[in-house]
This record gives structure tokens, C-alpha cells and sequence, in this order.
């Protein structure tokens, strides 16, 4: 055939290519990477899923495995680590309240010789990462079997606490229970600097088949006068555990964020017109008794993390019905999308294909109400993911982002300045005007030939939690110049006036 015979079947193909990918190139347009954005992950100390690896280490291991996570996690993209603190009233942190966990030293009640939260929020904010403090508000103790040490509130009120499968939890149903989990957060939001309290979806417990939660003697003291259905008054305890910690803690800190991963079905549309397209066996307001939807509109939370740990395909729980319903759902309030990274690779079809979780990541940055990400559980980052570590740090976490925040509009009067910048070598540091309001600053770096943007996350270098950086070692002896910034972030998460720019070699 004469290269004028090709011509029509070259013409066709190049019109194929150009309407498969053109498409594609404005997707990628939609999704660029954007300024803020939540990036997180959840470290579960319970049965020392993530850290510390075992019971029983030395404290200097228990740090030094504490500190590469957190070193892995910020070369991975990640602005935020929600570190579990309170599995099921045992605690990783000093606590006038609640016994020390057994996960540090294999022993319940005993001193481990340090803070671990302490530690944890000094060394993840010295590399510019968020900490928010993750608890479970109701577990009591992960198994019956298990004896309760000495400092485990049972002993002192054991009238407060039902059993329930093979676990003892806090009764909901009674208002003492209520007082108790507010005073462990007050004492959490007191005596630490951390980010944020976070809970998980277990607030009742899951419902097993054929055991009924033994809360009838609770109904028909407190409830039954008030409610005709006991699943009702359910729901009315866990709402107000919600809106008084919110309390508690926005009288302690107003600027500190609250936030709830809840399972990722709020109702199926066949119970309620209001639910998702989806046929869960359980749901946060049926089977939880958790009416996060509520909990949204009237802004008892500051975030929210449904955990949409399903495929694409799955038949039930479909992970772009719900991903829909929770962007049309936000109620105003931040919503980042929970995804379950310990699936990649097992033998569901979805979670053997590579594509599976960047699907996701670009889907969520197509919506307009869903604002980033946060992954279960670290651990599973110790190994490739089917390439998945490779696509954070080279594409959608290859930028820097800043972590967004519910008041952080509302709040710009709080902005703070910055004056006397100077930046020699490798270093930098700055002053900064009523700095009481700021605990973190962003710093921008760019060529002298760029016009500054500070919409363009490129040129976020990072965030320091301190008013000094040090830039990271060079491999190349070439000096290059370079303009520095800096702007503060104030507490609610506003940023502040840009400083002039510097000039510097690097």
C-alpha cells in the first residue's frame, strides 16, 4: 500500500487518540493538585496495629519507630496523622482519669517512663505535620477476659458499664457515662498541643445477630418517658456526647478542630428518601444509632471522614454512589473521604487493579464539596500497593498542601504578620507580629524569574511550627537563587500577610 492509501486509516487513528485523550487532559485540568487540602492517615495503636510494632519495647525504639513513621509519612505528602490516643479507655498519654495502655509495655497500668502523645506531637510538628488526637469514646476493654487494672474507671463506677459480644463498653444510655468521656477530653485538650480530637465509627456497637445491647433498665429510667422507641433515645445519647464535646472542647480552645470518621452509609434511600443509593446490612442511623448527618447541619463537628472503604464495583456499598452522596451532603462542613489502603491487593477484582485508588483520588478532587483524603491504616504503607506509594509522592501529593479548615474564613481578623525575614544558606527565620495568635507558618519558595502566587501550591516549600527552617541538604554543590516568604497560619487556619520576599542561594 502507497503511503497516500494510509493516509485516511492515519487520520482516523490520530482522530481516535485525539478524542480518547483530549478528555483525559482536561480531567487532569480538574484535578490538579489544590493549595488545601487534607492528606491523612490513621495510625490504630489498638492491638498495635501500627505502632508501637509490639508490647514491650524500649522506650528509645518505641521513639525511634514512632519517628521514621512520621519521617515516611511526611515524604509521602501527608499534612495530618490521626494517632489513636484512647482505644478503649486505656490511654497513650499521661491521665489523671484512665490507665496506660498495654500496647506500650505489654502490661496494663504500667508507666512506660515517658508521654508518648507528647513525643508524638513535638516530632510530627517538627516536621510541619498536623496531630489530632484519636479516641474511641464508649470501648471500655477489648475483651472480658482481659483484667482491668487498678486505674480503670469500672473499679470506681462499675453501675456505668455494660457487656456486650466479648467486650465491655461504657453504657451510652447513662448520663454519667457522658460526664466521664467529657472529662478525658478536657483533660486532652488542656494539657496538649495537639490539632484536633478525632473519633472513629464505633460509638454503639456494631449489632450482632441475635444479642441485644443491654440497655433496657437505662430506657426506663431516663428515656422512656421522653422517647416511644428505644432507638431513638440511642440516637439522643450519642447526640449529646457530640454537642457537648464540641463544647467542651471549643471552651477550652475555640480553634481546635473536632472531627468523626463514621462508617460510610448514613441511611440507604429504601429506609429514608434522604439516604444514599446503597444496601448496607448496617448503617450509622439504624445500627450505630449515629446521626452524623445531623451532627453536620447543626455544626457540632468540624469535619467529617466517612470511611468509604469499597470498590468501584461493589455491588452494595459502591464507592461512587457514596462518594456522590457525601458531596451533595456536607451540610457545609469539611468532608474528607476515608479509603481502606489495607484492601489493595486482596482477591476482590477492584483491589487487584492498580488503577483503583488513583480513581478514587481523582474523583474526589472532581468534586466541589469534598476537600482531601485520609488512609487505613499506616502500616499497609510499609509495603508498594500495587504502585500506589510511587503515584502519591510523584503526582497528587508531589506538591505541598495546607489543611483546611471549618472557621478559617470567619477567622481572617486574626491574621498575623511577619517582619524581620532573612534567610542565609540553608536557613530561615523570621519574627512575626502578634504571634500569640499563630502556631504554624507557611513558607514559599520560588525562582525571581516566577511572579509569586501564592494560589500555586508549587510554591509552598512547607509549614513549620516554629519561626525558624532549615532547608534539606542539596546533593548538588550549585548554588541557585531563589525569593523566600513566609505567612503565618493563625489558629483557626487563616493565613496571614505574605512577608516582602528574600533573596537567597541555595
Amino acid at each position: 500500500m502507497r503511503y497516500t492509501d494510509k493516509f485516511p486509516a492515519l487520520l482516523i487513528l490520530l482522530l481516535f487518540f485525539v478524542t480518547i485523550f483530549y478528555p483525559l487532559k482536561r480531567l487532569d485540568a480538574q484535578i490538579k493538585s489544590p493549595k488545601y487540602e487534607m492528606r491523612g492517615v490513621w495510625v490504630a495503636t489498638v492491638a498495635n496495629i501500627d505502632w508501637p510494632s509490639k508490647p514491650g519495647l524500649k522506650v528509645k525504639e518505641q521513639k525511634s519507630e514512632a519517628v521514621k513513621l512520621i519521617e515516611h509519612c511526611k515524604e509521602l505528602g501527608m499534612n495530618t496523622i490521626f494517632f489513636q490516643v484512647r482505644p478503649a479507655s486505656d490511654v497513650l498519654y499521661r491521665s489523671d482519669l484512665e490507665p496506660w495502655s498495654k500496647v506500650l509495655s505489654g502490661e496494663a497500668g504500667k508507666d512506660p517512663k515517658y508521654d508518648p502523645l507528647e513525643f508524638w506531637v513535638e516530632e510530627a510538628h517538627a516536621r510541619g505535620l498536623e496531630l489530632h488526637a484519636w479516641i474511641n469514646p464508649y470501648r471500655a476493654s477489648m475483651n472480658l477476659k482481659d483484667e482491668l487494672p487498678a486505674k480503670h474507671p469500672f473499679h470506681k463506677q462499675p453501675g456505668l458499664f455494660v457487656e456486650y459480644g466479648n467486650k465491655l463498653y461504657f453504657n451510652p444510655g447513662n448520663p454519667k457515662s457522658n460526664e466521664h468521656i467529657n472529662k478525658v477530653v478536657k483533660e486532652l485538650v488542656q494539657n496538649y498541643d495537639i490539632d484536633g480530637v478525632h473519633m472513629d465509627d464505633y460509638f454503639y456497637p456494631y449489632p450482632i445477630k441475635d444479642k441485644v445491647f443491654p440497655d433496657s433498665a437505662e430506657y426506663e429510667k431516663y428515656g422512656a418517658a421522653t422517647f416511644d422507641d428505644i432507638n431513638a433515645w440511642r440516637r439522643d445519647n450519642v447526640n449529646n456526647t457530640i454537642e457537648s464535646l464540641q463544647a467542651t472542647i471549643k471552651s477550652i480552645k475555640p480553634w481546635m478542630q473536632f472531627g468523626v470518621s463514621p462508617f460510610g452509609v448514613w441511611r440507604n434511600k429504601s429506609d429514608d428518601p434522604r439516604g444514599s443509593e446503597s444496601r448496607a446490612g448496617t448503617t450509622n442511623y439504624d445500627g450505630l444509632h449515629a446521626d452524623v448527618l445531623l451532627w453536620m447541619q447543626n455544626k457540632w463537628i468540624d469535619y467529617v471522614v466517612p470511611q468509604l472503604y469499597w470498590g468501584t464495583s461493589h455491588p452494595v456499598a459502591n464507592f461512587n454512589h457514596l462518594s456522590d452522596w457525601w458531596n451533595d451532603n456536607h451540610c457545609d462542613v469539611p468532608v474528607y473521604i476515608g479509603h481502606g489502603v489495607y484492601r489493595v491487593g486482596s482477591d476482590k477484582p477492584d483491589w487487584q487493579d492498580k488503577s483503583q485508588l488513583p480513581y478514587q483520588m481523582n474523583r474526589v478532587r472532581t468534586y466541589q464539596n469534598l476537600e482531601g483524603n485520609v488512609f487505613f491504616s499506616y502500616k499497609h504503607f510499609k509495603r508498594d500497593l500495587l504502585g500506589f506509594q510511587d503515584s502519591l509522592m510523584n503526582n497528587f501529593y508531589r506538591d505541598r498542601a495546607l489543611v483546611p479548615h471549618m472557621d478559617q474564613v470567619k477567622n481572617l481578623e486574626n491574621n498575623v504578620g511577619i517582619r524581620r525575614l532573612r534567610a542565609n544558606s540553608r536557613r530561615i527565620k523570621w519574627k512575626a507580629t502578634n504571634a500569640g495568635s499563630s502556631n504554624r507558618y507557611v513558607i514559599y519558595l520560588y525562582s525571581p524569574s516566577e511572579a509569586f502566587d501564592p494560589a500555586n501550591p508549587h510554591m509552598i516549600l512547607d509549614v513549620s511550627y516554629g519561626n525558624k527552617y532549615r532547608l534539606p541538604e542539596k546533593t548538588s554543590k550549585l548554588k541557585k537563587e531563589y525569593l523566600v516568604r513566609v505567612a503565618a497560619l493563625n489558629k483557626y487556619g487563616a493565613e496571614g500577610a505574605y512577608s516582602e520576599p528574600y533573596l537567597m542561594k541555595y
